[in-house]
């Protein structure tokens, strides 16, 4: 019973009340001697004895209340730890001038995200997973900060990789406009393990912790070196295992009527092909029909590389 406050002496008194029942507080005092007085007082305070003659107490009621106080206090201890761990690696090897550093806000994270976008002048890699992280107009293809102090449009190669569960996002299809129009190089994979973006093989951004963990907040800024090469080789692996989406330019705009350009806009929304049917006043047969038509005028063999060739070649 140590850390109840009781003492080896009432220790002994709780388990002989246990074994011999309810004791008189003076056959205690005769039996155990002068020490035992202060130990009954304890273990009275602590709720392991009650009454008299004095009785032992069932220990889940008289610890519980213990128990959880012990408990409160090392959740405030962990609590209190965490903070401090994250003073020290902000002013350490972690801090804004380090070779890695921790970010841990969502304003953080988003302006580094925009510095390694808009700041890259020949190359930006990425890794994009679900859940997907929308684009603002600050990515727009105009907007001033693409460009050099001279004026002229920053324009550095794109290598996107999409996981196929974001191809079910309408945000993500938005942003894959974006990139398409910023004649970016796309490809699909059927999963990635992390979210990652290298900008011109300088600079990169990773989750701290592996998906499914905990926290999902906690991101690493990495600055060069070795660590940023190891990104670069994890981001070639994938692109070359992923399913390049080629546009051949096949079909055109002009081939497509205005329900085709609906259902194409449905799609990337995420509805189904019965809700398309009720939205166009169509049967679901014809909407499967046009949907077929402009596969074979893209020469597309699913519905993503459908969308992929339709925001290259026929949506503005």
């Amino acid at each position: 019973m140590t850390g109840l406050g009781i003492g080896d002496v009432g220790a002994t008194l709780y388990l002989d009340l246990i074994e011999n029942g309810p004791t008189p507080t003076a056959e205690i005092l005769e039996r155990f001697g002068g020490m035992a007085e202060e130990a009954v007082d304890r273990l009275r305070a602590v709720g392991l004895v009650v009454g008299e003659p004095a009785a032992a107490r069932h220990p889940d009621y008289a610890l519980q209340p213990l128990v959880a106080n012990a408990e409160a206090h090392v959740t405030r201890l962990r609590a209190r730890a965490d903070e401090l761990r994250d003073l020290y690696e902000s002013r350490t090897a972690r801090g804004p001038n380090a070779p890695v550093e921790m970010l841990t806000s969502r304003q953080r994270i988003a302006s580094a995200l925009d510095d390694l976008q808009l700041g890259a002048h020949r190359e930006v890699l990425q890794f994009i997973t679900w859940p997907f992280a929308p684009l603002t107009t600050l990515h727009a293809p105009g907007d001033p900060a693409r460009r050099n102090p001279d004026g002229t449009v920053r324009r550095p190669r794109r290598r996107l990789i999409y996981e196929r569960a974001v191809l079910n996002s309408e945000p993500a299809m938005a942003g894959l406009r974006h990139a398409v129009m910023l004649g970016a190089d796309v490809r699909v994979a059927k999963s990635l393990p992390f979210k990652l973006i290298i900008s011109d093989r300088e600079a990169a951004m990773v989750p701290r912790w592996p998906r499914g963990y905990s926290d999902q907040i906690s991101t690493l800024l990495i600055r060069g070196g070795a660590l940023v090469e190891s990104m670069i080789v994890v981001f070639d692996h994938y692109w070359n295992e992923a399913v390049p989406l080629h546009s051949d330019q096949r079909g055109s705009a002009n081939e497509l009527d205005q329900i085709d350009m609906s259902i194409l806009q449905y799609i990337v929304a995420g509805q189904t092909d019965d809700q398309m049917a009720r939205l166009l006043d169509k049967s679901k047969s014809t909407i499967l029909r046009r949907i077929k038509r402009m596969r074979e005028l893209a020469g597309a063999e699913s519905r993503p590389a459908l969308i992929f060739h339709a925001a290259r070649n026929w949506m503005e």
